[in-house]
């Protein structure tokens, strides 16, 4: 084998496209919560009068799981492209779908961030130095944020270049070692692979600054977390590789669900009782004890959940559905634009005498349905939407 293409015949995974877009989604909710998170926890352009601290455990708990999930489906996916383009043609969909989107969204985004943060920070309920300012984003921390919430594409792209490397030197391997090595990944899946997992991530995870995912949206991502990644990335390769895996997720969905959100309290207990987070979420506690139990748990949390949201998804939800299949068109443009939105909507509500997460909810639907309406008349049928879904589809179409 050499990586040419290949055909490939599989049935469209309704679930697949669901969960992608619920994940996508989540990132909204996620941000749009930030405004409404007490400023003892995180820095945010704005923040609304009415914190709660409901929506720090909200946020803290999405991103337990929101982008190992995402980086498996990107990874599931990817395995697809390869055997049925091969290599090149691979690598021509990543770039045209994610490197040429990068490369044009990044400064039109930049030039938007810099002009809505400095309008919004201006109703901030908090003083400067609780908030980010346009000083601090162009200066200390302008290395450290300049690609915002579009490093995730950045990163998609290295894991996209450094898997075909690897399937290249892989096919070389000699055939019978490979369908072995596949073999053995599908009997671990189910027996005893999420305790693998876990143990892989939690590895990666100790090596972490914050005791958690750190955060870095740069250009010289950290081995760590470019790891972390790629981890998830891999998972959802070999799942494709042995999809019929996937029926296997179902049957413990929920008992792995419900040891996911045990997991989860009991990392939150270890990392607020060991972790003083200081500049730059760096975590200044002492204790080897907290610290190991904090990377345990979270990595439990973080493998137990996606391993159960998959099984949730394909149990519940793999039928066709025009709805959910527009919502996954969409969710590409939802999550390049959602951040301006989720920033500015907050201030229509900021005189308004509401409970934060009523709030939250609120700006949600309210971004959610402004950024659908830009997607329906300016994007969908147009080159822009081609450029995203690799069609246009009429306005209509679901």
């Amino acid at each position: 084998m050499t990586g040419a293409p290949s055909r490939v015949t599989i049935p469209r995974y309704h679930s697949l496209d669901r969960l992608r877009a619920s994940i996508m989604l989540l990132g909204v909710v996620r941000h749009a919560a930030m405004s409404y998170e007490p400023t003892v926890f995180e820095a945010w352009p704005y923040k609304d009068p009415q914190a709660d601290v409901l929506v720090h455990w909200l946020i803290v708990f999405i991103r337990v799981f929101q982008l190992p999930v995402f980086f498996a489906i990107a990874g599931f996916f990817a395995a697809y492209l390869v055997q049925a383009r091969g290599i090149r043609g691979f690598l021509r969909h990543r770039w045209s779908r994610v490197g040429v989107v990068f490369l044009v969204a990044w400064p039109v985004v930049a030039g938007t961030m810099y002009f809505v943060v400095t309008f919004a920070s201006r109703f901030s309920s908090v003083p400067p130095s609780y908030t980010y300012s346009v000083d601090e984003l162009t200066t200390a921390h302008a290395l450290r944020y300049i690609f915002m919430h579009l490093w995730f594409l950045y990163h998609l792209m290295i894991l996209c270049v450094v898997a075909s490397g690897v399937r290249l030197l892989v096919v070389r391997i000699p055939e019978g070692v490979r369908a072995r090595a596949l073999d053995l990944c599908e009997r671990l899946v189910h027996r005893g692979g999420i305790a693998v997992l876990a143990l892989a991530a939690g590895a990666i995870l100790y090596r972490m600054q914050s005791w958690e995912i750190d955060y870095y949206a740069g250009p010289f991502p950290p081995l760590r977390m470019l790891g972390l990644w790629g981890l998830f990335f891999a998972f959802g390769w070999l799942l494709f590789c042995r999809r019929g895996t996937l029926e296997g997720f179902k049957r413990p969905a929920w008992p792995l669900f419900a040891a996911g959100i045990a997991c989860f309290f009991a990392y939150r207990f270890f990392a607020d009782a060991g972790c003083h987070a200081g500049p730059d979420r760096v975590c200044t506690g002492t204790s080897e004890a907290y610290h190991l139990g904090t990377v345990v748990f979270l990595s439990l949390s973080m493998c137990a959940l996606a391993y159960s949201l998959i099984g949730l998804f394909l149990r519940y939800m793999n039928r066709p559905s025009s709805r959910w299949r527009y919502m996954a068109d969409a969710s590409y443009w939802i999550y390049i634009v959602h951040v301006p939105f989720v920033i500015m909507v907050p201030l229509l509500f900021a005189r308004i005498p509401l409970p934060g997460i009523v709030k939250l909810a609120l700006v949600v639907t309210m971004a959610t349905g402004l950024i659908l309406l830009t997607y329906r008349y300016f994007v969908r049928s147009t080159f822009i939407g081609k450029q995203l879904n690799g069609r246009r589809y009429p306005r209509s179409a679901t």
